[in-house]
């Protein structure tokens, strides 16, 4: 036999002694069972774990641990960096469990996922920044005592401020390219829905030239009246002020 017949089939030997074995589930009980599949979580064998998680689903059905199972696979889709696999994971144990103890951190985990997901840049769509905004603000509204109440209002604030900069973005294209009936409604979602972003002040002060432009003398003093009593030391609103004497002389 040649020499490289000899190392290939050393090579194939060897290969297949350290070819990892397929994990077996259901000889144990539940609670040894499930040791398998998080050992292959901690290990970082993604795929496995979930792999095993789903075989303890199917053989366990019926107990608890079955359903703090079916939340370690939206943990892991999350942690193997697959946001939105692991966003309708923990959506589907919602929905399986709807008064399951956990499901704060089900809501929480499903927000941040579609955070992460979600692209920065504010010129893209934005499907998921939505999607993130309404299981965040779940946990604020339903679960004030949650543990992941702080966690989940900290994303939610800067979700919330990435949707008043693209509406801010939207209206500024618009009023840069003269059309000043365009802008104002998303001028309008930032002062009113987003005051916190530090840009209503700016949106009330484009929102009041706008409508000069437009000739629309009662909105620009009905939207300037509201940033002289919301941001009275804005550089926005002085700015503003000389826009209207200018327009009413």
């Amino acid at each position: 036999m040649k020499k490289s017949t000899i190392f290939l089939a050393l090579v194939l030997i060897l290969a297949g002694g350290c070819a990892k074995q397929s994990v077996t589930i259901g000889r144990d009980s539940p609670e040894t069972e499930i040791r398998k599949c998080t050992k292959l979580m901690d290990d970082k064998d993604f795929e496995e774990a979930i792999q095993c998680l789903e075989m303890f689903k199917a053989r366990f059905a019926n107990t608890a641990i079955a359903q703090e199972a079916e939340l370690a696979i939206g943990d892991t889709y999350y942690n193997k960096k697959e946001y939105l696999l692991a966003a309708e994971s923990y959506l589907a144990f919602i929905k399986l469990y709807p008064t399951h103890p956990k499901r704060d951190y089900a809501h929480y985990r499903a927000g941040a996922s579609y955070f992460r997901e979600a692209p920065k840049a504010i010129d893209r769509d934005q499907e998921y920044l939505e999607k993130a905004i309404e299981q965040l603000a779940t946990v604020v509204r339903r679960y004030s005592n949650s543990a992941y109440f702080n966690q989940s209002m900290t994303i939610l604030n800067e979700a919330l401020k990435r949707v008043a900069r693209r509406n801010f973005y939207v209206g500024r294209f618009y009023y840069r390219t003269g059309e000043y009936l365009a802008c104002l409604p998303r001028f309008y979602i930032v002062a009113s829905d987003f005051p916190e972003s530090g840009l209503a002040d700016r949106s009330l002060y484009l929102m009041t030239v706008a409508n000069i432009k437009l000739g629309r003398l009662d909105d620009a003093r009905a939207t300037f009246s509201k940033m002289s009593v919301d941001y009275p030391s804005s550089k926005w609103t002085k700015r503003a002020e000389g826009k209207m004497k200018s327009a009413t002389k």
